[in-house]
């Protein structure tokens, strides 16, 4: 099962130490590594690469990344985006 995944999506991981996280996936690499934050553990700076194998698409939404894109957003404020798809969910 190809999954196809774009900048924008919510994901949740499935494997991993991070299992049953959500992530905003802010990138994909040559290697097709997706690169995915949480604004707690995975900050904007640092993204971390992860498998697409080990991820599943919740969601799109381009305002989220937008905001997400944002210079002045903190990684607190995107800790609260994602908090409020895990209440959907």
């Amino acid at each position: 099962m190809e999954t196809n995944f774009s900048v924008g999506d919510v994901v949740k991981s499935v494997s991993g130490h991070d299992q049953n996280r959500l992530f905003i996936v802010v990138g994909i690499d040559k290697n097709g590594y997706i690169a995915i934050i949480d604004g707690r553990y995975r900050e904007k700076t640092k993204p971390k690469l992860k498998n697409p194998k080990h991820l599943k698409i919740v969601a799109h939404d381009d305002e989220l990344l937008n905001k997400v894109n944002s210079p002045i957003v903190t990684n607190a404020e995107i800790y609260k985006l994602i908090k409020a798809y895990k209440i959907k969910e």
